[in-house]
């Protein structure tokens, strides 16, 4: 299963929010004005995280993408800062 995860081809969700080469593990899905894509996140050097994002109520499907992309950004860039300040700490 989670071969075909990693092989997915619509990434224009929680991927498009990550760095080039994060490999990520997901499954997008959506019907008239709700979106989602639910993921593991491998950033290098760190342990994996999972993220689930539903949006409802844009019917715009590049606006909802992008939306969950940016969720995406904020939520790795945390990740990313909060790691390097527990590395820091010990």
């Amino acid at each position: 299963m989670l071969g075909i995860l990693l092989a997915q081809e619509f990434n224009e969700k929680i991927p498009a929010g990550l760095p080039s080469g994060v490999r990520v593990a997901h499954k997008t899905g959506e019907i008239t004005a709700v979106s989602h894509d639910a993921a593991i996140v491998y950033p290098p050097g760190r342990k994996p995280y999972v993220l689930v994002v539903l949006t409802r109520g844009i019917r715009d499907g590049a606006k909802s993408a992008k939306l969950i992309a940016d969720i995406s950004a904020l939520v790795y860039s945390h990740n990313v800062a909060v790691g390097a300040l527990h590395l820091a700490t010990r």
